[in-house]
């Protein structure tokens, strides 16, 4: 008797014994019925049959049941196909040797490869396998497409949330997912996403169901278990609980790493350039009032941490004074040195001012308002913007006391 971590590209597999744990078919490729399975070592692989194998493998193969196969080929896996970390299959058809064997503890009964955000992150737009997600339902919503096709956009909740995007393929599926399971908050729903798949827009990675994603909702498994106990004890974090965070912070330092400045035209805002002593539109002709765009960024702290967050020309004209005046030159490398010379001029002289971080349900993004502190002469509320990124545990604590 073989197991899974014994097989070898090209080889006809010796018998094997294993319990199939999931079923899929790819959206494109109807040809092909994909089963995942166990071995009692706890090793998963995927199996294929296709074409004429495929109505005699869904016939005998079924969930939760185990068995003892032999006579199979294990072929090369390709990107479509490939949703574990093996990189072959078991090519099982109709000369395989098919025998069911009695139910047994010793092969497992459910099989996850789980990852935090923090790997997911890290793994980017293409990472080696389709990993699977556990979390807190804090977040469910039915949507539709512009097309009108329908898909259920999820938020779970570990050390960090993670929105998801489950698609037709996964919806439409009874034995993948259940819309009726699924209990947001109050209730405390434990759901694991199997086999995500990773795509990115403009930069920012986004989270959807794979053809071979399943939705499990309070699986009996052991970090289910944990997660439960986590998120309902007296001690649940509180960055899942309703309502805007707010953090007051100090403005302690300021950073010139991603300086950014612009000359825009005041009627269509595009980029205008100096003619003479005016500036020249090719839309609008001159103008002798452009609208001079700058920013920069600072660091800004509370008694649990700090964050970096962007600096808008209006916010840094009431702290430093930097006016377009003082800036306004033909040359963008010369206007972004002034932002930093005239920056660093002002922080001896300048009162700290004391932030306000709330979310804004329209960009997901975090907005920090300052407002003047005991020793500021600042009359006006000064706006700045982080991101996403920066909705930390600590700043949501933070805004709960």
């Amino acid at each position: 008797m073989t197991s899974i971590s014994e097989l070898k590209y090209a080889c006809v597999g010796d018998a094997i014994q294993v319990r199939i744990l999931r079923r899929w078919k790819p959206q494109y490729r109807r040809h092909e019925t994909w089963f995942l399975d166990v071995d009692k070592f706890g090793d998963a692989i995927q199996i294929l049959g296709q074409r004429t194998n495929q109505g005699y493998i869904e016939s005998v193969l079924n969930l939760s049941n185990c068995y003892t196969i032999s006579e199979y080929t294990c072929p090369r896996l390709d990107d479509y196909q490939k949703v574990l970390e093996n990189d072959i299959y078991m090519d099982v058809g109709i000369a395989s040797v098919i025998q069911p064997i009695p139910d047994t503890i010793t092969i497992p009964s459910a099989w996850f490869r789980f990852v935090s955000k923090t790997q997911l992150m890290e793994f980017g737009e293409n990472p080696p396998f389709c990993p699977d997600f556990i979390g807190i339902l804090t977040k469910v919503r039915d949507c539709k497409k512009r097309n009108g096709e329908c898909f259920v956009f999820i938020v779970l909740t570990d050390e960090g949330e993670l929105a998801v995007n489950l698609w037709k393929e996964c919806i439409d599926v009874p034995e993948k997912f259940n819309r009726q399971q699924l209990m947001p908050p109050p209730a405390t729903t434990v759901v694991a996403v199997t086999n995500l798949r990773t795509s990115s827009n403009d930069g920012i990675l986004r989270f959807g169901s794979s053809t071979a994603t399943h939705v499990y909702v309070n699986p009996p498994i052991p970090e289910a278990t944990l997660l439960t106990n986590r998120f309902s004890g007296p001690s649940r974090p509180p960055f899942i609980a309703s309502g805007i965070p707010t953090t007051l912070s100090s403005l302690v330092d300021f950073a010139f790493k991603d300086n950014w400045c612009q000359v825009i035209c005041p009627q269509c805002r595009d980029p205008i350039f100096e003619k003479a002593k005016d500036w020249f539109c090719s839309a609008h002709g001159l103008t002798e009032a452009p609208i001079f765009l700058y920013r920069f960024t600072a660091t800004v702290s509370d008694p649990t941490g700090s964050i970096t967050s962007s600096v808008s020309d209006s916010a840094a004209q009431r702290l430093i004074g930097i006016t377009s005046e003082k800036l306004m030159s033909n040359n963008t490398q010369i206007n972004i040195g002034n932002i930093e010379t005239l920056t660093q001029q002002a922080i001896p002289t300048t009162p700290m001012a004391t932030i306000d971080n709330k979310s804004s349900e329209a960009t997901h993004n975090i907005r920090t308002l300052s407002l003047p502190s005991q020793s500021s002469n600042a009359s006006k509320a000064l706006s700045f913007e982080t991101s996403e990124k920066l909705r930390s545990t600590k700043h949501q604590k933070r805004g709960q006391q």
